[in-house]
């Protein structure tokens, strides 16, 4: 699995929000800023970048390498991204969503559905169909079979797009 700057700076960007995309964004093209560079590069608060700085090396998304300033008499930390970690975050969220939609799958197997057809209301199941006499909890129309074969056809299909990007 290759992920191309574009995506690295896209899972970013999911992860902690626009202003991390921003700070990603800096560290690809220059490895090693602190967080006083990026905050005036930016034009951010030095402690907002910090916060976003600490989240994604949480995520283990981001590694710093800690220098004493003699200038300053202080530490300073220079970030970098980690891109070989990007990977593994990857594949651990693709292994989450992998299981979310077998059991997604096995849901829409093993029961029936019933559906008003309104989009804003839900699909029920059988028991909640009947405890309802077939009333739609939420507007009151009748509730008809749903068949979930095009929802099955979609799970497998994203289903099949993920193992083949864990393989």
């Amino acid at each position: 699995m290759i992920i191309d700057e574009d995506g690295v700076i896209e899972l970013i960007r999911i992860v902690g929000g626009d202003d991390a995309a921003k700070i990603a964004q800096k560290l690809i093209k220059k490895p090693g800023l602190t967080d006083d560079e990026l905050a005036s590069t930016l034009d951010m608060d030095v402690k907002h970048v910090r916060k976003i700085l600490h989240n994604l090396h949480d995520l283990s998304l981001l590694t710093y390498e800690m220098a004493f300033d003699k200038k300053n008499n202080r530490r300073v930390f220079k970030w970098r991204l980690q891109q070989e970690q990007i990977i593994g975050v990857v594949k651990a969220q693709l292994k989450k969503i992998y299981g979310r939609l077998k059991v997604l799958r096995e849901h829409f197997e093993k029961n029936q559905f019933y559906w008003c057809g309104n989009i804003s209301c839900k699909k029920y199941t059988f028991d909640t169909a009947i405890d309802n006499f077939f009333k739609c909890p939420s507007c009151g129309q009748k509730l008809n079979y749903f068949d979930p074969s095009p929802i099955l056809l979609t799970i497998d299909k994203k289903i099949s797009e993920i193992e083949k990007m864990l393989s």
